[in-house]
């Protein structure tokens, strides 16, 4: 014969310790700080490759940079692709370099024409060309709950990770950026 109290203790310890997790355990995604950046190709939508599979890790090499990953599109995700862009403008005079990744896919590519075309973007916007499934996600460690990870890397390395916030957390990746560039200002 079972003992069906042990079990129901069992179940409601496990429940209680369930409860005593942190609620406000940080989200993670993207690479470590200190991680080398690996060569991912992506689908070239507004940028000089338009049309063609292309590495902006590759192409920014050891410049200073930021690689803005986003799950998907959207009104925040507009907001912020126009903030990083901005950005961009306000250091590219120090050979910074800045791409928005959308990685939902091929389905994105109206989306960031019609971006571009208003906002009058600078930046590349890319999409991962095999969408969620692409090699990409997996080797920059995304999160597919996260919607959006600014990895500031220099050097091919992350100097910052910002992950999952909304236009009024941006300043995070701007002062990140501010950090990394007064850091190596050789570049």
């Amino acid at each position: 014969m079972r003992n069906h109290g042990s079990i129901f203790g069992s179940l409601l310890l496990a429940g209680l310790a369930a409860l005593t997790v942190p609620a406000t355990a940080e989200v993670v995604s993207g690479l470590d700080v200190g991680a080398p950046t690996v060569s991912i190709p992506v689908l070239d939508v507004t940028g000089p490759y338009k049309g063609e599979a292309i590495c902006y890790v590759c192409e920014f090499q050891n410049d200073p940079n930021v690689l803005a990953f986003f799950r998907g599109t959207g009104d925040d995700t507009a907001e912020l692709i126009v903030k990083l862009n901005d950005l961009y403008l306000k250091n590219k005079d120090r050979n910074f370099k800045a791409v928005a990744m959308i990685v939902a896919g091929d389905t994105a590519k109206p989306w960031l024409e019609q971006l571009q075309a208003e906002k009058h973007l600078e930046i590349p916007l890319v999409v991962f060309r095999r969408g969620p499934k692409d090699v990409a996600a997996r080797l920059y460690s995304l999160n597919p709950a996260v919607a959006n990870t600014f990895l500031v890397t220099v050097d091919r390395f992350v100097a910052a990770n910002v992950t999952d916030i909304g236009p009024d957390g941006f300043g995070r990746v701007a002062d990140a950026t501010a950090t990394m560039l007064a850091a190596h200002p050789t570049h």
